[in-house]
């Protein structure tokens, strides 16, 4: 999965079929395309658009690890 946040950033939105995400992403690289030769500006849209894909991912993980943790702990109290 960090392979398509790195190289194309608005598919890992696609596959969790998150539209807004998507969208915004999506705009981020046409800009980050449309500016490569001013590599600066280009390579700035470039790193937004896949923090904001990094960001997102991150807290996926975090929500799943949470919920693991919480079942873990409601089946110890039920024993």
């Amino acid at each position: 999965m960090y392979f398509i946040i790195i190289f194309i950033p608005p598919l890992y939105f696609l596959i969790r079929k998150k539209w807004g995400g998507f969208i915004i992403n999506l705009i981020l690289m046409i800009l980050a395309g449309i500016t490569i030769p001013l590599f600066f500006i280009g390579f700035v849209f470039w790193i937004l658009a896949v923090g904001h894909a990094g960001w997102h991912y991150r807290r996926e993980l975090i929500e799943k690890h949470a919920e693991l943790i919480a079942t873990k702990i409601k089946e110890t109290q039920n024993k």
